[in-house]
């Protein structure tokens, strides 16, 4: 008997012109696969149905329960197959054959956690060149205004942050703003929050997982989050995102360890890729006090040969950052947004915002197009997960640091506001230096619209708030704004300003041993 997949908000999934990058070379990422030498267990077999809006979900699931310990392969061929969450186990490949795909249901209550998921396990493959389809607008309410496909003419940042859109409505801020669907009540309509699964594809509390030759598209929250894990490879694979679905992150490396990735496209709305170290208190279906493995740090990452589209940053270390980060390489890599307006909100972020460590990372060979901040820096004293003891609350008690930066032959087409670079002062007079930066070899041209500036005499200290590049409004300076550091240094650093520029090019304030080359 056929089960029939029913919308819970059938009317969401519009898709608008610009929500799309039209031009992603697939064919430099994704290729047709030979099915690995190993048992194989067709989801045909098991009574799996390539029919749209018929649910496959305990078909496939059975196959990958059959599959599980045997290092055995789960096909998926001949079509398209819809279904709700998928649980993979150890010493199993999930095979996606080219021109097959997994399409997520629309029905929010066969979901769990996330549409498929690995927990807990070793020995995982994930591969074929086929996609991974989520359905991500049906999970979201449609955006206040359609994407802008012309330029915005101008640029304008809110002075004060009164608000997360950012204020007044003619900020560059609030116009991209306006065009993200949410699944939350942002404009107080009275409708109720869309309570939708956070992961497209979570690999959690893994070892040794594998994930090569795949698309993911139209993800319904986090793309594909590598959380908990060690030894993971991601290489050649496709994001293929709406890009105004909130929260869409490309890729997320989340206190893991031993990760590599090499050779993606990311196309999406929310960070590209991203490497967080929260403290998290689990999820309903997940035991995480039992789980083989801990929120921790993140350490030895590498991303190489990226190519990203983000409507908001590129490459970004935090938010949630509360256990230390170290150890991280991104090189030759591609940030860019060229056909919807705004630009996107920073090329490189780098933020520690609720006590962790930050330390021993390195940029090289970066280009951007259309970005409007190419470098943001930032440590502030947020605390969103609060402390696991008095203990940690006094170690932690003034925040964490950031040291050991190093960010190396940059290019940047299209810049629309200052780099900044910024530790805080609290209220008390305790400051928070950020300590040990050299940027080398960055040139920079800004996209020559006009500047709406409004700067007030002091830049807001911010010790507490969420860290964002164009959330402290206007810089002094074009080109650096750099505030409470100790031994930064900048080396062959050029950026050509607006015609109608008015600004120098650099300012810093109580930063200790500064060099200019």
């Amino acid at each position: 008997m056929k089960v029939f997949d029913t919308p819970t908000f059938p009317d969401n999934g519009i898709i608008f012109e610009g929500d799309y990058y039209q031009d992603i070379p697939y064919h430099l990422y994704i290729s047709e696969e030979q099915i690995p030498s190993s048992p194989v267990f067709d989801v045909r077999d098991y009574g799996a149905v390539p029919e749209a809006g018929v649910l496959s979900t305990e078909a496939i699931q059975k196959a990958l329960d059959d599959a599980a310990g045997k290092k055995g392969t789960v096909v998926i061929s001949g079509g398209a197959y819809t279904s709700g969450t998928l649980s993979i186990h150890s010493d199993t490949t999930l095979y996606i054959e080219s021109g097959s795909s997994i399409n997520a249901s629309k029905d929010l209550s066969k979901f769990s956690d996330a549409f498929i998921k690995a927990v807990d396990a070793e020995n995982i493959t994930i591969c074929g060149g086929g996609r991974i389809n989520a359905n991500g607008e049906y999970f979201v309410y449609l955006p206040h205004e359609r994407p802008l496909t012309t330029p915005l003419g101008y640029t304008k940042l809110p002075p004060v942050l009164t608000d997360p859109m950012g204020s007044p409505s003619d900020t560059s801020r609030f116009k991209y703003r306006e065009r993200i669907r949410y699944a939350e009540d942002k404009w107080n309509e009275g409708k109720e929050n869309i309570p939708r699964p956070m992961y497209t594809l979570w690999i959690r509390g893994c070892r040794n997982a594998d994930i090569h030759n795949i698309i993911i598209r139209d993800s319904l929250d986090w793309s594909l989050s590598i959380d908990m894990s060690e030894n993971v490879t991601v290489k050649d694979i496709v994001i293929d995102n709406n890009r105004h679905v909130a929260n869409t992150d490309g890729i997320d490396i989340m206190s893991s360890k031993h990760v590599r990735v090499k050779h993606v496209f990311v196309s999406t709305a929310d960070d590209g890729l991203c490497i967080k170290a929260p403290m998290v208190q689990g999820h309903d279906s997940i035991n995480v006090e039992n789980s083989k493995m801990k929120m921790g740090p993140a350490e030895d990452i590498e991303i190489d040969d990226a190519v990203v589209i983000s409507v908001m940053n590129s490459f970004k270390i935090g938010t949630e950052t509360y256990f230390d980060i170290k150890g991280v390489k991104c090189t030759n890599c591609l940030f860019m947004l060229l056909d919807i307006f705004p630009g996107g909100v920073s090329g490189i972020s780098i933020e520690s915002a609720d006590g962790s460590n930050i330390s021993d990372i390195h940029l090289k060979n970066i280009k951007m197009k259309n970005i409007a901040v190419p470098v943001f820096i930032s440590l502030c004293r947020r605390c969103k997960f609060g402390f696991l003891s008095d203990e940690d609350r006094k170690e932690k008690a003034k925040g964490g640091s950031v040291s050991g930066i190093t960010i190396e032959n940059v290019e940047a087409e299209g810049m629309e506001s200052s780099c900044i670079i910024t530790g805080f002062k609290d209220d008390e007079g305790y400051t928070g230096r950020i300590k040990d930066v050299e940027i080398k070899n960055l040139k920079a041209t800004y996209l020559d619209n006009e500047e709406r500036l409004e700067i007030l005499p002091e830049i807001r200290e911010n010790v507490t708030d969420y860290p964002e590049s164009n959330a402290l409004g206007d810089m002094p300076s074009y080109g650096f704004y750099i505030r409470h550091t100790e031994n930064v240094k900048l080396e062959n650093v050029e950026i050509k300003p607006r015609a109608m520029n008015t600004r120098e090019m650099m300012i810093t304030e109580d930063s200790e041993g500064f060099e200019r080359i």
